[in-house]
């Protein structure tokens, strides 16, 4: 099928000829004599297209148009016409139709017209599906959390979504530093213009300027054309520059001349070229701390630091990791296609205890791998990559906090440290002590005189 087709005209013939015709060109196709009639089909059945003519009895072509954009904004809307005049083409136009028909036409003629408005369709549906897409990936429902950092960084989202003002967001490597930066935007009223990001990392200067500035052809060997920068392709909207810690010193002052005065000019040009962008920055190390060793220029860390937003590791907010881990199944159960599974008892606590180097990235990580390797719906820590394994393996050793403390006794320390070892041990073993020793790797006489020792026995 090649589409649905809704037919509206009073003239008999010119409607029953047009039904077979494309009927014949595999549209799918109904008509009708009235607006009236036709608009009880449009409020209860979808059509890609309706052809009507522009005089009708009753209710006429135009008005039947602003009815069927009032019920549908997506159902395209072709006006036929005897008139032909520039006058009535225009206002159907201005209306809301897609195009318009001047009687007599051949089908050929108006099969053209038909395909070139579902072609028009299927793209705009797309547009809409991929910005949904966007807007659901960036919305402040998929960053998570509950603790007091995280709710103090979506207060400071809600804040300064629509202001102006440039920000920096500070964090390790994978705590989530673009997922601010496109709530930021998405969130704001230049949420319609473009969102370009950029990473400063392991790209060299030549190579970052013409990124971000663009070149003009022959400025250097390989410029075979002239090529816009990012902050070009940017003007109307937001640009996210991820790693700003790596941008040479020495390219540095271009990018402040861009903050101050909203111009620059592209690697080899002449010509200034003007441009409306708010920048978002990102840094994974504390800027003041290379100002102060003179790798960072300071004017430009003030143009930059005007509003701060800082995330902070995932080890320092493990009361998320719980939201975050049904998060991360719920989405990548419906990416794999797979029903949702539970999740052990000790396969979370082992999660909560890990250190999580990675932050939310790893988590993430983690989550979809586990999900590949789950069995019988549930996640256990066998469905865990290696490391965690390994980590579980000895997740259950004595961990020495002494923050609280100003004073211990070494020998009780190291005695509780010993005694926690061999329960591990024992557990591990099911209390086999030849097995014991060798997991302790420990001779069998040595674990003995330990027991002793330990007052343990079992």
């Amino acid at each position: 099928m090649r589409g649905r087709v809704l037919i509206v005209d009073d003239e008999k013939l010119m409607r029953v000829s047009l039904e077979k015709q494309l009927k014949k060109e595999g549209f799918l196709v109904k008509s009708m004599k009235t607006a009236g009639d036709a608009l009880k089909y449009i409020r209860n059945e979808d059509y890609d297209i309706v052809v009507s003519d522009l005089r009708l009895p009753g209710l006429d072509g135009i008005e039947f148009l602003k009815e069927i954009k009032s019920i549908s904004q997506k159902t395209i809307v072709i006006i036929m016409t005897a008139y032909g005049t520039v006058e009535s083409a225009v206002t159907a136009m201005r209306e809301g139709a897609f195009d318009y028909i001047c009687k007599p036409f051949s089908t050929d003629e108006l099969i053209i017209k038909l395909e070139r408005a579902l072609t028009y369709q299927k793209a705009t549906s797309e547009v809409t599906r991929l910005r949904s897409e966007i807007q659901e990936l960036y919305g402040q429902d998929n960053i998570i959390g509950k603790g007091e950092a995280m709710m103090k960084i979506f207060d400071t989202i809600k804040t300064i979504s629509d202001r102006e003002t440039t920000v920096l967001i500070q964090g390790e490597s994978g705590t989530g530093k673009e997922l601010i930066a496109g709530a930021l935007h998405y969130n704001s009223s230049r949420k319609d213009g473009p969102f370009i990001k950029l990473s400063c990392a392991a790209l060299n200067k030549e190579i970052l300027e013409s990124e971000l500035f663009g070149h003009e052809k022959g400025a250097f060997t390989g410029a075979i054309r002239t090529k816009k920068g990012k902050f070009e392709l940017s003007d109307g909207g937001s640009m996210f520059l991820d790693d700003v810690d790596d941008i040479p010193i020495e390219m540095q002052v271009k990018l402040l001349r861009v903050l101050q005065e909203r111009e620059y000019e592209r690697v080899g040009g002449e010509e200034t070229i003007s441009v409306d962008v708010r920048l978002i920055c990102a840094t994974k190390v504390d800027l003041a701390i290379l100002v102060k060793q003179g790798k960072f220029r300071e004017d430009l860390y003030y143009r930059l630091n005007v509003v701060a937003i800082n995330l902070p590791a995932l080890s320092e907010r493990k009361e998320d990791i719980p939201l975050l881990i049904n998060y991360f199944i719920k989405k990548y159960s419906k990416r794999l296609k797979i029903s949702r599974p539970d999740i052990s008892q000790d396969t979370l606590d082992l999660l909560m205890k890990y250190h999580w180097p990675g932050n939310v990235r790893e988590l993430e990580n983690v989550v979809e791998h586990a999900l590949v390797f789950t069995s019988d719906n549930k996640i256990t820590v066998q469905s865990l990559p290696e490391n965690l394994k390994k980590f579980e393996s000895i997740s259950d050793k004595i961990h020495l906090d002494l923050q609280e403390k100003d004073k211990i006794d070494f020998q009780d320390e190291v005695a509780e440290f010993e005694r926690n070892l061999i329960k591990w041990a024992y557990k591990k073993a099911d209390g086999n002590q030849i097995n014991m020793a060798e997991i302790l790797g420990i001779p069998r006489t040595t674990l003995r005189n330990k027991m002793i020792k330990l007052n343990l026995s079992w």
